[in-house]
């Protein structure tokens, strides 16, 4: 008689729970990602040098679609990557003359639709961070705090909000909440409350972007090969008012 074992896991999620990874089909170099996002159907990736280096679209099992760049602006480097359920959102940052912010936004063919400046207060720190929240862009603004801005398409700024645990990296938007990364962890904040939703440890050591699909975050890790993480976060809902409280651990 045969002997048959039966191996029997959770059925619970846990916050930083690694679902799925693979190496990035590109950008070897250990610092080039540093912004992720989610279309509704395929993965985007983008490095700093987003005119040369291209943007990439992978299945969320890794495989490469097709390959963009975006015009040459001649800005300098460019942070965080967004999609606004029609268009790519990025930042450039003039690291001449003015010094300010340009966020830029692109078709998901590479054409440039629109640009607004922001950050015409000194100091002119580079922002590193872009996401969408269904109706507005948010980001950091690194200014003498550093704090979450958020913007309309056309470039109004709408408000500045706390962020008390920073915002390292590119970062990605639920439900009043931000999520980046700071290297060897990657935490959710409460914006405009001084509440940190949870925090673990960045599957790869050093996180270089999150982004978010609707229910899992996706990360980019400065791995050498440098890998891309699908992630759990128990999509922590956090109860309007509550500054905090935790209404479902899992789902």
């Amino acid at each position: 008689m045969a002997l048959s074992v039966l191996i029997v896991t959770s059925v619970y999620a846990y916050m930083g729970e690694v679902l799925a990874s693979w190496p990035s089909p590109k950008y070897p170099n250990a610092m080039d990602a540093n912004g992720i996002t989610f279309d509704g159907g395929y993965i985007w990736i983008k490095g700093s040098m987003a005119e040369s280096s291209g943007v990439l679209r992978c299945t969320t099992t890794g495989s490469l679609v097709n390959e963009i760049t975006f015009p040459y602006h001649g800005y300098g480097k460019s942070n965080g990557l967004a999609f606004d359920g029609q268009y790519l959102w990025t930042i450039y940052h003039q690291m001449q003359q003015e010094q300010w912010d340009h966020y830029v936004r692109y078709t998901t063919t590479g054409s440039e639709v629109s640009a607004f400046v922001a950050h015409r207060t000194p100091p002119y720190l580079d922002s590193r961070a872009v996401t969408w929240d269904g109706q507005y862009i948010w980001t950091d603004e690194r200014l003498s705090t550093i704090t979450a801005g958020k913007y309309t398409t056309a470039g109004s700024l709408l408000g500045t909000f706390a962020m008390p645990f920073g915002w390292a990296t590119d970062g990605a938007y639920y439900n009043g909440q931000i999520w980046s990364g700071s290297g060897a962890y990657i935490y959710g904040t409460v914006i405009g409350a001084s509440t940190l939703v949870g925090s673990f440890s960045a599957p790869g050591g050093s996180c270089r972007a999150v982004g978010f699909d609707g229910e899992y975050l996706w990360t980019a890790d400065a791995n050498t090969p440098q890998y891309i993480y699908k992630v759990d976060i128990d999509v922590v809902d956090v109860e309007p008012g509550s500054f905090g409280k935790i209404k479902g651990m899992y789902r």
